[in-house]
């Protein structure tokens, strides 16, 4: 109902995120153009936001700032189940007026409860935007550095293969999430940030 769960958009964020640099090479060298030798890799960008240090504080700071308001929501709709529970319980020993009355008040407050939620949801996915932005072009470049570094020449993302179909299956020694997020937090440490837990695999 009138509920938003934080920190639930990073695929679409995060989905540009899935050719490498040698792979964008080739293609504009031309369709007759030879392809260069390497590897075909796959990353799951749906673990960034948990895995990636500095892209987790990005998401916890966006969180903080919106919670007030997230949890202001989780009233109204506990607020909107009690005020259902009374209807079907009073209104048949209401008169018709008092029960239209209890519906009317149900009805106002669940409009103003679905346009907050619409404002919260708006607002909260342009901070993300706007706050994840510096981190996200650090980890573009990051992922071209890390495939041109290993002779990989295409990195699928899982995250938007899995919801267009376009994998059916991969072997689990191409997956580059783990070390990926590794070497990247490696290179970009967070001052007093705890320790990420390692994301776990998705299965072929």
């Amino acid at each position: 109902m009138v509920k938003i769960k934080l920190a639930a958009f990073a695929a679409a964020i995060l989905s540009a995120m899935t050719v490498s640099a040698s792979a964008q090479q080739a293609m504009q060298a031309g369709v007759g153009a030879a392809l260069p030798d390497g590897k075909v890799a796959v990353v799951n960008t749906q673990a960034f936001p948990g895995g990636i240090g500095e892209l987790k504080q990005k998401y916890d700071q966006v969180d903080k700032q919106f919670q007030p308001r997230y949890q202001q929501l989780q009233t109204v709709e506990n607020q909107l189940k009690q005020m259902e529970s009374d209807i079907q319980t009073k209104c048949p020993q209401l008169t018709p007026d008092k029960c239209q009355e209890l519906q009317s008040s149900y009805q106002r407050l669940k409009t103003q409860g679905t346009r907050d939620y619409e404002d919260l949801k708006a607002e909260y996915e342009k901070a993300v935007e706007t706050s994840t932005k510096p981190v996200r072009d650090k980890l573009y470049q990051f992922l071209n550095n890390y495939a041109t570094q290993r002779s990989i020449i295409l990195v699928m993302n899982l995250a938007g293969a899995a919801q267009t179909g376009t994998i059916a299956y991969w072997n689990p020694g191409t997956d580059i999430t783990e070390d990926f997020i590794s070497e990247y937090n490696k290179a970009n440490p967070v001052p007093g940030a705890p320790p990420v837990t390692p994301p776990a695999k998705p299965k072929p």
